[in-house]
């Protein structure tokens, strides 16, 4: 495994050609008292923002993005040494180009915003198996999974029941004190909400039912990201492409929230 192979991999040729460009004159030795913090939780954000300040001007976070290619590649390395299997890697960093196509699709152009986001999966903290990723997360209280739902994961049963076996299989042979952790889900697919807004046979409500809901931030507004994506515009402006979006806006427009929630997974 090399720098150009994980770029030949990982990138779409305008970005990859962009890194390219930056990564002739990027020294990854020079900024390592910088990106080491990204392999420790409790400095991601500390390390994040000595990076972003070290290298100033960064509107679509490309320089973060060539140095941290060039800390996946120690990632890489771990994942050897503790003997994860090479398809886990590959699955996991499938965060960027993911989220290069999301930003395409829904904002114009290629860009990677979500740097400070990607020292999860640089840390063998987070890992993408099958359709949901798991993140190991340390509390005052104990071991905690955090599940979160990928772009495009298909909620189907029998799959879903899959990835919770392989995040078991491989916890239990890797990561012991998380292998029975609760498993917590922060999503505005939890709502309660969504039960006006959907079908009785959705696939989102059915997700839902299998968390037990501990609590819904009604203010929060980030489901816009998610059923709305794209830059932000007034609700009467929203699209209307989809039963949700049109259920949603004008559930939004009669002064309702969808807002945030967080639960404890029951089981698949």
């Amino acid at each position: 495994m090399n720098y150009s192979m994980l770029c030949q991999t990982l990138l779409p040729d305008p970005v990859r050609e962009e890194v390219k460009r930056i990564d002739q004159t990027y020294r990854h030795r020079d900024w390592e008292r910088y990106w080491r913090l990204l392999f420790s939780p409790k400095q991601w954000q500390h390390g994040f923002e000595e990076l972003s300040r070290a290298f100033g001007e960064d509107p679509k976070g490309f320089q973060m993005l060539t140095c941290e290619l060039h800390c996946a590649l120690t990632a890489y390395r771990q994942y050897r040494q503790k003997g994860i299997p090479e398809k886990i890697f590959w699955d996991t960093m499938g965060f960027i180009p993911r989220f290069l196509t999301w930003q395409k699709e829904h904002y114009g152009d290629y860009s990677f915003p979500c740097g400070w986001w990607f020292p999860r999966q640089l840390s063998l903290h987070e890992f993408r198996l099958g359709e949901l990723e798991y993140e190991r997360v340390h509390t005052e209280e104990g071991p905690v999974v955090s599940l979160h739902i990928p772009s495009g994961a298909r909620l189907e049963p029998v799959l879903l029941q899959t990835s919770l076996r392989q995040m078991q299989d491989l916890f239990l042979q890797y990561y012991p004190n998380f292998f029975q952790a609760p498993i917590l889900c922060d999503s505005w697919m939890l709502s309660p909400a969504l039960k006006e807004l959907l079908p009785e046979d959705s696939r989102i409500l059915w997700f839902q039912s299998c968390f037990e809901v501990q609590s819904v931030d009604w203010d929060s507004d980030g489901v816009l990201n998610w059923v709305f994506p794209g830059p932000r515009v007034p609700y009467e402006q929203l699209p209307e492409k989809t039963a949700l979006q049109r259920a949603m806006k004008q559930y939004l427009l009669e002064g309702k929230k969808v807002g945030w929630a967080r639960g404890m997974l029951k089981g698949f």
